[in-house]
Parts: structure tokens; C-alpha cells; sequence
């Protein structure tokens, strides 16, 4: 099912692999930037998004937030009001700014959000008591769910939130199998994943197997599901990090998850995937590409789905460190297991699948070549949901080992953009640093394909080319020349133009130094007025016809005609009223005697006009007879 929000439609032209712009240093070095650092990211349609980490202040760690906004800004300290330690902060971003924090705090569980169109953060509050590893997802229309664990006083359950136009509210009971069961805890801590049609599916870990339960707001199924079992010819000593993931349709979701099992006399770690399709699953299957008996195991299981359901179940080796991803097909249905990485890995490399917009993802991890060099952070795009690309570094060496135990994050834009966080540096120097990663802008567009201008240095216009990361520098090119550049939609000619026609295009470029470049447009300069002279001729008296000539000429020296405009009309006013366009000559009939204001204007296709004035006199109709007296 696709579901779009309104004006955040993918562009029509297909996605190339992106262009990484340099590492921005969000936060840091510093000593007060604490591993794990619970590092946490979350980008919306719209570009819009957030990073939010863990953060020493006076000996005590707390919760600071980089709002994404283009690029991220500076971070700021969310839980300054709150005097204990904080703990598991996750974000989840919508479009508009919207933006949602929950965080741990003294066994509390705070929230705190920037409403649509808002500029900064509102102050948490308090959503629980009792509660810990919370999870987080926002739907495409600002629908967000928060799965938890609880006490509940004889055990640990699994609890959900819902939030809405600003608005939360928990759900009516636990989702657990069985109530207090010690839901949720260790390796079962929950996960959600929020469906584009507005449903919430959570799985969580519970007495060493894995569940699922669908909610609606604030109204769970009555059923639930079990995801986990053992492979053909295993059995299942335990299960638990289950990790979701839905497209637009809820009633497809792919849970992968750990297990243990043994497979006759060996013990394997494995990373298994089951797709949910309605309320039945359809079978576990092997998401690690290991066979059984086997060598080596897999851990580190994560799941991304674009809205057609197709994304990547990512794992790593647990003796090899090699990263191997499963493609999902659209509706999440399993596909083939593929080594990612090319060069091998001495440490879990921590690999993270994430998606960039309706079809495109990604997945990053950290490449440790051990004593050969620093470790640092790696990633490959796969646009418009085919194979994934090259692999790209990210990370720049001088600024230290990159550690992904500590936090690695990636996500992406409707338009393909994609971001990745990690955190860098050594040990008492740590720093939180994100990597952009830019398609081509849209294509700007000249406001006229061709229009006159009556300056030598006109004010050239266009359409502001889509881009969701700005600010775009636009490159100004006159007569195949680049000649000047702005950041607006508007710029002059830096040195005046020669008359006559004028080539030009404009070319946008985004900040990872993308481009595009608009359609050829035309300005025509000519601020030089026709030549004329006119000539009236015929009896001045009222009744008679009176004779207007004009002469006329649009390429005055030393001009030729390929620099003017060219003459576009002649017009005629007689004075009485009446006005006539003409060619070069018009008759005219003064039908009553006076003094007429004669007016001739002659004007080019650029709007230089020469007006021509003549007084007439026109005598009445017939002339004055005397009379005679005779003398008698």
C-alpha cells in the first residue's frame, strides 16, 4: 500500500548512488561524550530529522539533541531540568520539523517534542513510572508509538504509548503473552515499528521467545503472535533482540531476531527472519546465509523496509566479522543472502540498514582492519531498490578511530538522500559526527524561455530548484560563461550586455557539491528607442481629410538589425478621441474646427518607444462670408 504525504513526492527521475559531502563534526571532542553513547537518529520525508546522544554535564550523563534542519545544528541539552542521570534516549522525526524525544530518567519515562512548524524543543515530561528501553517510530502522517518495558510490580511487562496532534496516551493493558512474565527485559527488549496506515505492530522478547502484537492508538489485538522457531533439524535453546520493520501496509512485517540453537551436536548462533503476514507467520528462514553445521555464527540482527516492504535483514559474523545482508522483496518477503562487505573485519563491524526514500536504501558499518589501520565507517546504497552500489568510507581518518559499538545510525529522505552518524575519536576525546550523503537537487527553470529587456544588466529569474538539504548555490551563466553566483532565485548581470540577444542557464548545486542545470533561456537587450518622423499632409479644416506618414526605423546606428527588438506597433492618437494602430500612413476626418493635439508612438517589441507631437489647427467647415451693403 503507498501512502504519501501531501507534496512529498518522490522526483520522477530515477536515483544514482549518492555523493558524500565531508564528515561534520556535530559534537566534540570531548571528554563529557560517554560509550555507548545511545545514539539514536531519525529523518523524515521532508529532510527534516533529528540526532540525539548521551552527554556528561557535572559527572552526570544526560540527553542532548542536533536538530536536522539541512544540516544539524548545534546540540543542545534536552533534560537540564531533571537533576538524576539519563539514560536510552531514542528521536523519531516527521514531516514539517516535527520531532519526538523519549528518554529514561530516575526509572521514569520522559517525553518531549517540537510540534509542526515549531523552532525549538518543549521540555520533557513525565509519560511513566517504572519504566525502561524504550522504542520509537512516527508514521509518514505524524503518528507516533513508544514501546517500553514496565514494572508492574510482580514482574516486567511490555507497555506502548501513543501519540497524536500533540497528544499522548498509553494503551489500555500490557501486550505480554502471559501478564508480569518478565517481558521485555535483556535480550527481549522491545521494538516497534509504526506501518504507514497508522498501525503499530511491537515485538519484544518474553521467557526466551519472541512475540508480536499489533495496536491500533491505543487499542492492542486481541491476539498475538509467536516469530520465533527453530530451523529444520535444530532445536531452540533461546531467542530474544528482535528488530521490526513495516512498509505502508501493516499487514506485512518482518521481524528478525537471535537465537540459539543446536543443530545436532553444535551450538550455533544464528540471526532467523519471519515475516508476519496478516495474523499468521509465514516460517522462519535463515536471514545469515550459514549453513548447518557451520564454523562460524551471526548476531547483530536489523531489519529496514521502504513502503513497499523491500529493505535488508543485516547481520555480522560472529568469528569472520563479515557483514551479510537478506534482500526483502516487496512485502517484505525473503530473498537471497549476500556477503556486504569486501575487506574483512577483526571486530563486530555493527552493520545498519536504513532507508532513503520510497525505494532507495542503504546499509553502513564499520570496517576495523585491525593493526592494518583505523577503523572507520563504511557504506553502500542500493537506489531505486536495486542491487547496492560501491562500498564508500564515510569517516576521515584524522579524526581518530571510529567506534560503532558506541553508536551507528543511518537513515535517509524521500528524495533520496541518505545521513549516517557514528561516533569517533580516542577514549576521553570522543565526537558525534554524521556524513551526508546528497542526489542531484531538482532542476531550476528560467521564469521566461525568452523575453526583451530594456537594461543592459537585467534582473534574471527562476524557479528555485527542489532540495531538501540547503541551502543550494546557484551558478549564473551568460552566453556559455559562468559570470556570477547567489543563493537566490534572482541575480543581474555582474558587467552591463551588449545589445541584442543573450544566452543563459543557471545551475544549481547542493552542499554535497550535486548538480543540476536548467534549460537554456533567452534575454534580448535592446534600450535603445526607435527612429521616426512623421509627415501630415491635407486641407486642416473640419469635414477634409488630413494625412499622417510615419517613418520609422528600430536599428538607429551603429546598431544593426539583429541587435533591436524590431518595431512591434505605430500607434496613432488624432486628439479627438479616436486613436488607430497603423502600419505607415492614416486618413482622418476632424469633424468639428479646434486645436488637436496630434500624437504618434512609435514602440519596439522591448518597450522603447518614440512618441511623435503635433499641434493642428482645424478650420471650420466653411469660410467666413462678409456682407455688402450698397449705398443708396
Amino acid at each position: 500500500m503507498l501512502l504519501l504525504a501531501a507534496g512529498l513526492v518522490a522526483p520522477v527521475s530515477a536515483f544514482a548512488q549518492p555523493t558524500p559531502a565531508p564528515p561534520v563534526v556535530v559534537d566534540g571532542p570531548s571528554p563529557t561524550i560517554v560509550a555507548p553513547t545511545g545514539l539514536g537518529m531519525s529523518v523524515a520525508r521532508d529532510g527534516t530529522g533529528g540526532l540525539v546522544y548521551l552527554k556528561e554535564v557535572a559527572g552526570v550523563e544526560h540527553v542532548f539533541v542536533s536538530v536536522l534542519a539541512g544540516s544539524f545544528q548545534s546540540p543542545a541539552q534536552l533534560d537540564s531540568a531533571l537533576p538524576g542521570a539519563s539514560s536510552q534516549p531514542v528521536v523519531a522525526a516527521g514531516n514539517g520539523g516535527l520531532l519526538i524525544v523519549a528518554f529514561v530518567n530516575g526509572g521514569q519515562l520522559y517525553v518531549a517534542q517540537r510540534a509542526t512548524g515549531a523552532t525549538t524543543l518543549g521540555p520533557p515530561s513525565a509519560l511513566f513510572s517504572g519504566a525502561a528501553s524504550p522504542s520509537l517510530q512516527m508514521t509518514n502522517f505524524g503518528k507516533a508509538y513508544l514501546a517500553f518495558t514496565a514494572t508492574d510490580g510482580a514482574g516486567f511487562d511490555v507497555r506502548t504509548a501513543y501519540y497524536y496532534q500533540g497528544t499522548w496516551a498509553l494503551e489500555a493493558a500490557p501486550l505480554n503473552a502471559t501478564p508480569a512474565d518478565d517481558a521485555g527485559t535483556g535480550a527481549g527488549r522491545p521494538a516497534v515499528a509504526a506501518a504507514g496506515d497508522g498501525v503499530a505492530i511491537v515485538a519484544w522478547g518474553e521467557q526466551g521467545h519472541v512475540y508480536t502484537r499489533r495496536v491500533w492508538g491505543t487499542a492492542p489485538s486481541v491476539i498475538f503472535e509467536r516469530a520465533d522457531a527453530p530451523p529444520a533439524g535444530c532445536s531452540e535453546t533461546a531467542s530474544g533482540e528482535p528488530a521490526i520493520a513495516a512498509g505502508g501496509d501493516s499487514s506485512y512485517a518482518a521481524v528478525a531476531f537471535h537465537a540459539l540453537l543446536t543443530c545436532g551436536a553444535q551450538s550455533q548462533s544464528r540471526v532467523l527472519v519471519n515475516r508476519l503476514h496478516g495474523s499468521i507467520y509465514d516460517g522462519v528462514v535463515p536471514a545469515d546465509g550459514l549453513a548447518t553445521p557451520a564454523s562460524d555464527g551471526a548476531g547483530q540482527p536489523r531489519v529496514a523496509v521502504t513502503e513497499y516492504g523491500l529493505g535488508w535483514v543485516t547481520s555480522s559474523r560472529t568469528a569472520s566479522g563479515d557483514v551479510f545482508a537478506m534482500a526483502l522483496g516487496a512485502n517484505d518477503s525473503p530473498g537471497a543472502v549476500n556477503q556486504v562487505n569486501g575487506l574483512p573485519n577483526v571486530s563486530p563491524p555493527g552493520p545498519v540498514p536504513a532507508i532513503a526514500g520510497l525505494f532507495s536504501d542503504l546499509i553502513a558499518w564499520q570496517h576495523d582492519p585491525g593493526g592494518a589501520g583505523a577503523a572507520e565507517i563504511r557504506v553502500r546504497y542500493a537506489p531505486q531498490g536495486s542491487g547496492l552500489g560501491p562500498e564508500l568510507v564515510l569517516s576521515a581518518p584524522a579524526q581518530g578511530p571510529t567506534d560503532a559499538a558506541a553508536g551507528l545510525a543511518g537513515a535517509g529522505d524521500v528524495a533520496g538522500d541518505a545521513v549516517v552518524s557514528w561516533v569517533q575519536g580516542s577514549p576521553g576525546a570522543l565526537r558525534i559526527v554524521a556524513a551526508q550523503m546528497y542526489q542531484p537537487p531538482g532542476t531550476p527553470a528560467p521564469a521566461n524561455a525568452f523575453r526583451y529587456a530594456r537594461s543592459t544588466t537585467p534582473l534574471l529569474s527562476w524557479k528555485p530548484a527542489s532540495e531538501l538539504w540547503g541551502p543550494l548555490q546557484y551558478v549564473l551563466s551568460i552566453d556559455g560563461a559562468q559570470v556570477a553566483q547567489t543563493t537566490g532565485s534572482s541575480l543581474p548581470p555582474p558587467t552591463a550586455l551588449a545589445q541584442g540577444p543573450h544566452g543563459w542557464q543557471v545551475t544549481a548545486i547542493n552542499l554535497g557539491g550535486r548538480q543540476s542545470v536548467s534549460r537554456p533561456a533567452t534575454v534580448f537587450v535592446d534600450t535603445v528607442a526607435p527612429q521616426a518622423s512623421r509627415t501630415v499632409t491635407g486641407r486642416r479644416r473640419a469635414g477634409r481629410v488630413v494625412h499622417v506618414f510615419v517613418a520609422y526605423t528600430d536599428a538607429p546606428p551603429p546598431l544593426s538589425p539583429a541587435d533591436a527588438s524590431g518595431i512591434a506597433r505605430v500607434v496613432v492618437n488624432w486628439g479627438d478621441g479616436s486613436h488607430f494602430v497603423i502600419h505607415h500612413g492614416k486618413f482622418h476626418v476632424y469633424a468639428r474646427p479646434g486645436r488637436y493635439k496630434l500624437t504618434v508612438v512609435v514602440s519596439d517589441r522591448a518597450g522603447n518607444a518614440t512618441t511623435l507631437v503635433a499641434y493642428l489647427r482645424i478650420a471650420p467647415r466653411h469660410p467666413h462670408k462678409h456682407r455688402h451693403h450698397r449705398r443708396h
